[in-house]
């Protein structure tokens, strides 16, 4: 790709996107500019990946043909503002933003902009990400496919088309990585209780999950029949599964997924992120 791709925020999730584009080659290190309000923090990306850095949002916006807002989403109603003459002008907008909604961003650009939003996790670190993407009406395929091809780079990428849907996103891959953590820690302690060291239950812990991750990955069976290709009758599995639908394990994750879902439109429809204009919270609450 020819283009430059701008970086307004470099935090986490933008370092290892620029991290994920490097390394894939799919873009050059003179292709990428970022700013940053924290100076020392975009010295340091710049020093690290060898690419263009501008204190000045409005500079950086103004350099690329992509530009990712990567900023926290209390500062996205100052940028947005700050930037509105330059990513007016026929610029592809990538928000990675938690719960900036696309109508608000159309509210302060407007409706002609493209703009393309994304739901990334923490896993993108480590360029085994999730990250789901939407465009609005204003963006064509072509430029959906792009960002898609950028962030390949971290990981698996799903598009949907009904941007509700990101709240059960944020739910099941967004918050996903920390119940993962939660289930890797309890097999853990498990092990360590029926006498392995905490270094050999770490390691089988952790492999198992990546292994049955990758099973599943490249696999077309389903979960389930999977899961029955682990279990003898009378066995080990057959017994320790039985325990954990004994003990609710199942139900408890769905109503956890069911709770997360149910409080990320509580954030989204009751607590604006700070920063939001006064005259834009109506518009975005719907």
């Amino acid at each position: 790709m020819d283009k430059t791709v701008s970086f307004i925020g470099a935090g986490k999730m933008a370092e290892a996107i620029i991290s994920g584009l490097l390394s894939s080659k799919k873009i050059t290190n003179a292709q990428v500019i970022i700013s940053d309000k924290y100076d020392k923090r975009r010295i340091e990306i710049e020093e690290t990946y060898n690419v263009r850095s501008t204190p000045d949002n409005v500079v950086c916006a103004k350099e690329g043909a992509i530009v990712f807002l990567s900023v926290k989403p209390k500062d996205m109603a100052e940028v947005l503002i700050q930037c509105k003459p330059i990513l007016r002008q026929s610029k592809l907008i990538v928000s990675i933003a938690a719960g900036i909604e696309i109508k608000f961003i159309e509210s302060l650009l407007d409706k002609e902009t493209k703009i393309i939003r994304v739901m990334p996790n923490i896993a993108v670190t480590v360029a085994e990400g999730m990250s789901v993407v939407m465009k609005n009406t204003a963006a064509d395929a072509t430029d959906i496919n792009i960002v898609k091809e950028l962030l390949s780079s971290t990981g698996d990428v799903i598009e949907i088309r009904d941007e509700e849907l990101f709240h059960a996103v944020t739910a099941l891959s967004g918050s996903g990585p920390a119940y993962i953590l939660m289930f890797l820690e309890a097999l853990s302690d498990a092990g360590v209780r029926m006498g392995l060291s905490r270094d050999v239950a770490n390691r089988l812990a952790t492999q198992t999950v990546i292994g049955a991750g990758m099973m599943a990955k490249g696999s077309e069976l389903s979960f389930a029949t999977l899961k029955e290709a682990v279990i003898s009758p009378a066995g080990t599995t057959a017994e320790a599964l039985a325990v954990l639908e004994k003990m609710g394990v199942r139900s408890a994750i769905i109503e956890a997924i069911k709770a997360a879902t149910t409080r990320s439109r509580e954030i989204a429809t009751t607590h604006p992120p700070d920063g939001y204009p006064e005259q834009t919270i109506g518009q975005t609450r719907g």
